[in-house]
């Protein structure tokens, strides 16, 4: 953990960098819709993309590595067994959840207008921005807002509260993104729903201090909520 860097140091990392991902969505979103929000959005995420790893590598002088498992073959299975449950339980609390309270209550017309914007505007091209934002985005959130966030929120605060501090952080971002499509009341359940997982993720990368048994957590959560996305956008 490198517990030798100090503690202003992780401040400073965190404010640099945590914020960078919400600012994006506000201007593209609500401060400036169009071209020059999506520049924002588009530099705000390779900032966040980029600016971890050359922390690590530059601040904190360390070596990059593949994020194994920590510990013994059985740990490293059993890290992985977790993601998988966690998961799967998350995916069907959302999917059962919209079935049960949600289905029929989201307006799809901001949704709608902004996928005509990117040209999303088929099935098919819906689904193959959802893989993307599943297989790909998923890991760049696990990598970002845990292995280089929740790092640095350990150096300053107890496991428990690093582990809560770094899925609030994960939470507003998500929240921000979240009140341009949905009532605040849904936004407001949703909410509750991501601060939950970013509360698991962050658990299981404070256990195995890899990246992989949140991501493959993540896919199965982002799946269902893609699954929703469709179901309201094209029945």
């Amino acid at each position: 953990m490198n517990s030798h860097q100090p503690k202003h140091t992780a401040l400073l990392a965190l404010l640099l960098i945590a914020p960078a991902p919400s600012i994006g969505v506000a201007v593209a979103l609500f401060g400036a819709p169009g071209l020059f929000g999506s520049a924002v959005w588009a530099f705000a995420k390779l900032w966040f993309l980029l600016a971890p790893v050359l922390w690590y590598v530059l601040i904190e002088k360390q070596r990059i590595s593949w994020s194994p498992l920590q510990g013994h073959v059985s740990a490293a299975n059993s890290g992985m067994l977790a993601g998988l449950l966690s998961g799967l339980l998350m995916a069907a609390s959302i999917v059962g959840g919209y079935l049960l309270f949600g289905k029929g209550q989201f307006d799809p017309a901001p949704m709608r207008s902004l996928l005509q914007t990117a040209g999303l505007t088929s099935p098919e091209r819906y689904l193959l921005m959802a893989a993307y934002w599943t297989l790909f985005n998923s890991l760049v959130e696990e990598y970002a807002f845990r292995w280089f966030l929740f790092r640095q929120c350990e150096r300053l605060l107890p496991a428990v509260w690093a582990v809560l501090a770094a899925a609030v952080i994960f939470t507003v971002h998500h929240s921000l993104a979240l009140s341009a499509y949905v009532p605040w009341q849904l936004n407001l359940l949703g909410s509750l729903g991501v601060g939950v997982a970013g509360v698991i993720w962050s658990a299981l990368y404070a256990r195995y201090r890899s990246v992989w048994p949140g991501y493959l957590s993540h896919l199965f959560a982002d799946v269902a909520v893609f699954a929703v996305g469709y179901d309201v956008l094209f029945g």
